[in-house]
């Protein structure tokens, strides 16, 4: 028996835990610690719900300041930040994240509805990462964390020197242009 709430959320009675929102999620046995950074509470509420119907472990923080407090206190596996929020905007964050913990700035994606906001297009040039434009369907949260995870499991192989370099000699061409004189 399946009953259908709004906005196309389906609720097995068999498993009244799974939430069926989009694609299916194969779980791999650990559960992901997702820090959610967002001053709108509903929006909050919202990806907490959505993420959590997916076995993460959600913890949501209003502004940058409690974000802060939120990894010295825990690890995170991802960060879902807001650009634009009181006390401690995104940037700020991201910049005092890099001071404290560098390595969780890979594993940040910023959410943003002032995409033409000139600091905040400048903020997101700089750092580059991921951003989500609001507003965007949920699947798409779920999408750019999975590709993020992937992304850190498998990085892109990167170009090594060989142990000995071969030297390399430039040869002379064998008839010098500069010094040719012209036909009249």
């Amino acid at each position: 028996m399946t009953i259908r709430f709004g906005y196309g959320i389906r609720m097995s009675m068999q498993s009244p835990v799974k939430h069926l929102w989009g694609p299916t999620v194969a779980w791999s046995g650990n559960i992901k610690r997702v820090l959610v950074v967002e001053d709108s509470p509903d929006q909050a509420l919202m990806l907490k719900d959505y993420l959590e119907s997916y076995f993460y472990n959600v913890r949501v923080a209003s502004n940058g300041v409690e974000a802060l407090r939120a990894i010295m206190e825990e690890d995170h596996d991802v960060i879902l930040c807001d650009v634009v929020m009181p006390n401690m905007a995104g940037d700020m964050f991201y910049y005092a994240v890099q001071r404290v913990k560098p390595e969780l700035c890979e594993r940040i994606i910023f959410i943003t509805g002032h995409q033409e906001n000139p600091r905040v297009k400048e903020f997101l040039n700089r750092v580059g990462g991921s951003v989500l434009m609001k507003p965007f369907h949920l699947d798409d949260v779920l999408e750019m964390i999975l590709l993020l995870f992937r992304e850190l499991e498998n990085p892109p192989p990167k170009l090594s020197l060989p142990d000995e370099l071969v030297a390399v000699t430039l040869l002379q061409p064998a008839f010098d242009m500069r010094n040719a004189v012209s036909a009249p």
